[in-house]
């Protein structure tokens, strides 16, 4: 892997003039690691040129306070525009463009202070939410039902869906949301037939969802009119 960073570090120096922009030093990949920058430069302003090496492809963007602040470049095959390409965003980089750009989290608290916006959560809480969501479905055998609503999001979303194959949910996006609603109830679906009604019969968990969340000391309500619980990441 480092092997690899290394020669895609040494065709870019040879490629590209990096201006005012310094080179640091190269940080070889831990064992067990799928990527490493192969080339970081950095201005003066802050403002950080990464080229992000993997087995696979590479990927090239703008970062600043350990933020993207561009849009993430990929890269299979080196194509003759590729130096090109770079170039331009270096000498963009260069004239300043990207000084005054927010990062993620930047444009996220400077939201949360205009709006007066309270955080109620945090990720070892919302982490302790979702293992016990993961614990009730396991007991289950089947999927609960959930949904969620970002801080920045609009509209709350029109249904519902399961935490399992959320791409969203992770980690870096708990500090996002605004709220969560569970329903705690497991619904088997029985088909028989276009002339007969199907058959639903519905498991209520609500009593073991409710015990281990107590027992962590979580804070959720009860909202009768959906039959559902919510837990607020924010208050007004």
């Amino acid at each position: 892997m480092n092997g690899y960073a290394l020669r895609t570090r040494e065709l870019l120096t040879n490629e590209l003039n990096f201006l005012d922009g310094e080179v640091q030093e190269f940080v070889p990949a831990k064992k067990g690691h799928t990527g490493v920058a192969a080339i970081d430069v950095k201005w003066k302003s802050g403002v950080h040129f990464i080229f992000y090496q993997t087995l696979w492809c590479g990927y090239y963007y703008v970062m600043r306070n350990s933020g993207r602040i561009s849009h993430t470049f990929q890269v299979g095959k080196p194509k003759n525009s590729l130096a090109i390409n770079i170039q331009r965003l270096i000498n963009d980089i260069n004239r300043g463009r990207y000084d005054r750009k927010m990062t993620p989290r930047e444009r996220h608290l400077k939201y949360v202070q205009e709006k007066g916006l309270v955080g109620c959560m945090n990720n070892t809480k919302w982490d302790k939410v979702f293992h016990i969501i993961r614990l009730v479905e396991e007991a289950a055998g089947k999927e609960i039902s959930i949904m969620y609503k970002y801080i920045t999001d609009v509209e709350s979303p029109a249904c519902c869906w399961s935490i399992s194959g959320d791409e969203d949910l992770h980690i870096g996006m708990y500090k996002y949301i605004e709220w969560l609603k569970v329903w705690p109830i497991a619904c088997e679906y029985e088909y028989w037939g276009r002339l007969v009604e199907p058959k639903y019969t519905y498991y209520d968990y609500a009593s073991l969802f409710l015990e281990k969340m107590d027992a962590a000391k979580l804070h959720y309500k009860y909202l009768q009119q959906e039959e559902a619980y919510i837990i607020y990441g924010y208050h007004w």
